[in-house]
């Protein structure tokens, strides 16, 4: 993110820590399941708990994601960043993603830019499509123009945070001359993640975003397909590429206890969004398999989308990431699975886990590639 200058620092401790080899260094965020709690006074405490826990632990930053009318998702992303920046100092807050075709761009940059100023200049702004109806209809939009949507919203936000009596005339946006403020604190504007994988969405994030944001929905032979597009659109469009890698994580005691134990709850729930997702002719291939009855083992199901076992496995496996895809930023989720189900956010079991996963992360994984804890964490 060089081409940003945030006023606020944003330090890493480099401490390798005990792992006994150090890899070539890839820097980690958090994606964090939001926990809420409404008989508590602060209900979203155990998520600031969370984040501050990620803070302490090295994270370079947390996503948050973003859905309405959906019980266990977060309908106002901005808004709860904006109260996690308030409570940290270092760490990077952002939305992976936030549905921006579905808000005004005058509305949005106003926002962003407001949580940057909170932060210090700590805000990055994760976009994407969606892929709800019912989301698009009740915002009286249509499905079928939101890459249409989003390509003007993303054009307009450039504008709105780095010019001053900005109009538009556009297919869906448009207004008189008018300057925002507060103005953002990042020079130029804040980092602009651009998620998606279908070409449209690739070359989109060359053109218009600062990063491509590849889900975590992916095998590692796609990505490193799908990398190599975003750099050829990069290189197209006369500009740097920057990406980021979502995946899900889990830490137990070793691959076979995953299989037995992760596994079985966590591949059903996600099977459909990989199908949705599918690019390849490998990724076919394999829900034809499953299409036609046969028995495919979870652990083929879940290969090269997914990290999981002990700390060392966990290590290998992002080793492997790392060398085949060249990836030096990948945001971490554990508990996959849980912003599917509502009652999880209310569930202190699931918040311990969160927690402790995200401690043993910190300690044992995250030291083999140069990063590490900054402090003592206070969270119980």
């Amino acid at each position: 993110m060089a081409e940003h200058t945030p006023r606020a620092p944003r330090g890493r401790a480099l401490d390798p820590g005990p792992a006994a080899v150090v890899h070539s260094g890839v820097r980690f965020s958090l994606s964090v399941v939001p926990f809420w709690d409404p008989a508590d006074r602060v209900p979203y405490r155990r998520t600031f708990e969370l984040c501050r826990l990620a803070e302490s632990q090295g994270f370079e930053g947390v996503m948050v994601g973003h859905h309405h009318f959906a019980e266990g998702q977060i309908s106002d992303p901005l808004t709860l960043l904006a109260a996690v920046a308030a409570q940290t100092t270092t760490l990077r807050v952002a939305t992976a993603i936030f549905l921006l075709p579905l808000h005004h761009p005058i509305e949005v940059a106003e926002r962003v830019a407001t949580l940057d100023q909170i932060s210090g200049g700590r805000a990055s702004l994760g976009v994407g499509i969606g892929w709800s109806p019912s989301e698009y209809r009740a915002f009286a939009a249509s499905l079928s123009e939101r890459g249409a949507r989003i390509e003007e919203a993303l054009g307009l936000l450039r504008r709105l945070w780095t010019e001053r009596d900005v109009s538009a005339c556009g297919r869906f946006w448009r207004f008189d001359p008018v300057t925002v403020h507060p103005r953002p604190v990042q020079s130029p504007h804040p980092p602009l993640w651009v998620a998606g994988n279908a070409p449209a969405a690739i070359d989109r994030a060359a053109r218009l975003g600062t990063h491509w944001l590849c889900d975590p929905v992916q095998t590692l032979d796609e990505v490193a397909r799908l990398r190599a597009r975003y750099e050829q659109a990069c290189a197209s469009a006369g500009r740097a590429p920057a990406w980021l890698l979502r995946r899900y994580v889990w830490l137990g005691r070793d691959r076979d206890a995953m299989e037995r134990e992760f596994l079985p709850a966590f591949v059903p729930k996600q099977l459909a969004y990989w199908r949705l997702a599918t690019e390849g002719a490998e990724e076919r291939r394999l829900f034809a398999r499953i299409d036609a009855g046969e028995d495919v083992p979870l652990r083929e199901i879940a290969r090269g989308r997914f990290l999981g076992g002990s700390s060392e496995d966990v290590i290998a496996d992002l080793e492997e990431c790392r060398a085949r895809t060249g990836v030096e930023h990948v945001s971490v989720g554990f508990g996959g699975g849980l912003s599917g189900r509502p009652e999880a956010a209310r569930s202190r079991e699931a918040w311990i886990e969160a927690r402790d996963a995200i401690l043993r992360f910190g300690r044992e994984v995250m030291p083999a590639f140069g990063a590490g804890r900054r402090e003592p964490s206070a969270v119980g």
